[in-house]
Parts: structure tokens; C-alpha cells; sequence
């Protein structure tokens, strides 16, 4: 797939959860959670091509608190 199309996926997964998490709607805050984690790591995969370090790290930083993120919402779901 082409880089470019990469880019505008995980852009439009990024703007769907944010539009999710704005909703507040509880029941589908880790539905959110998920599209963002494919958005992540769809990302960290086009910094690799790139050659961006500043910009992997902290999309890994990102990635290890959506995993936070989702856990915390179904431990106390």
C-alpha cells in the first residue's frame, strides 16, 4: 500500500475515534480505543518507513496507553 493512502487511513481512523470519544458514549468508548490502536499502529509502521524516530516513539508511547487505556475500561466496566 501506498505510503500516502497509509497516511490518510490512519488519519481517518484518528478523526472517527475522536469523533467516538467526543460522543460520550460510554458503551462505545473501547470500540474507540481499538480504531485508534489500528490508527497507531499504523502510523508507527509508516515512521519506520520514514526513517522518523521522534515521530515512532511517541506513537509507541501512544500505543502503550491505548492498551492502559483499554484494560482500565474493562476492569472497571
Amino acid at each position: 500500500m501506498k505510503l500516502e493512502v497509509e497516511r490518510w487511513i490512519a488519519a481517518v481512523f484518528f478523526m472517527m475515534s475522536g469523533i467516538i470519544q467526543a460522543s460520550a458514549i460510554i458503551s462505545l468508548q473501547w470500540f474507540s480505543w481499538v480504531i485508534t490502536l489500528v490508527a497507531i499502529v499504523l502510523t508507527i509502521r509508516i515512521s519506520l518507513k520514514d526513517k522518523d524516530k521522534a515521530r515512532m516513539t511517541t506513537q509507541i508511547f501512544f500505543l502503550i496507553l491505548s492498551f492502559i487505556a483499554i484494560y482500565n475500561w474493562i476492569k472497571l466496566r
